[in-house]
């Protein structure tokens, strides 16, 4: 079994103002985090956004098509860069987020530990959070075959899938959608 990641970071900020992935947080930039956390953990990881200076090797940037076309599109062209084997799993990283690398180990033991498709975190508010979250290949493999991707919401990542939630018990999941959130 393989692990694969994908980080979505090629968003339009628009809530921001600006590019809010290469704004710096804790010494580097936004998108680092994510992109960091997923080459650490995984075996292979597809950046679908913009390009990053400075990729670990094994990090391959793409963008989808057509580009802007929303999260659950990138998603998608990332599943396809990979090419996963049916029992290998894939993390999915949103890029604005600040601390993700410590919900990885949890949402890979929530996963192998049933028989769910996808382990997602589930923030402080009760949303669970699609691009905090590890799917089984296969699962996201069949979702996204079936779906036009392109100006899907990421919530349809978890359509038909079934979910076992993890508690973001350590922030894992905030992100940065204005400038005030670069604050907290």
């Amino acid at each position: 079994m393989s692990i694969h990641g994908i980080v979505v970071a090629g968003g339009t900020s628009s809530r921001f103002g600006r590019n809010k992935l290469v704004e710096v947080v804790d010494g580097r930039p936004l998108r680092e985090h994510s992109i960091q956390a997923a080459a650490n953990a995984c075996d292979q990881v597809v950046v679908v956004g913009f390009e990053t200076a400075d990729a670990p090797a094994n990090v391959h940037v793409i963008r989808e098509e057509p580009a802007g076309s929303g999260p659950f599109s990138a998603v998608a062209a990332g599943v396809s860069e990979l090419d996963p084997d049916q029992d290998d799993l894939i993390i999915v990283l949103a890029g604005d987020l600040r601390n993700p690398a410590g919900a990885i180990p949890h949402l890979i033991a929530a996963l192998e530990a049933s028989s769910a498709d996808v382990a997602v975190i589930v923030d402080s508010h009760h949303h669970r959070q699609p691009l905090c979250a590890c799917y089984r290949a296969q699962a996201l493999v069949t979702l996204v075959a079936a779906t036009d991707p392109v100006d899907r919401p990421a919530m349809q990542l978890l359509d038909g899938l079934h979910i076992v939630e993890v508690p973001d018990d350590g922030g894992w999941s905030r992100d940065v959608d204005t400038p005030e959130d670069l604050d907290r």
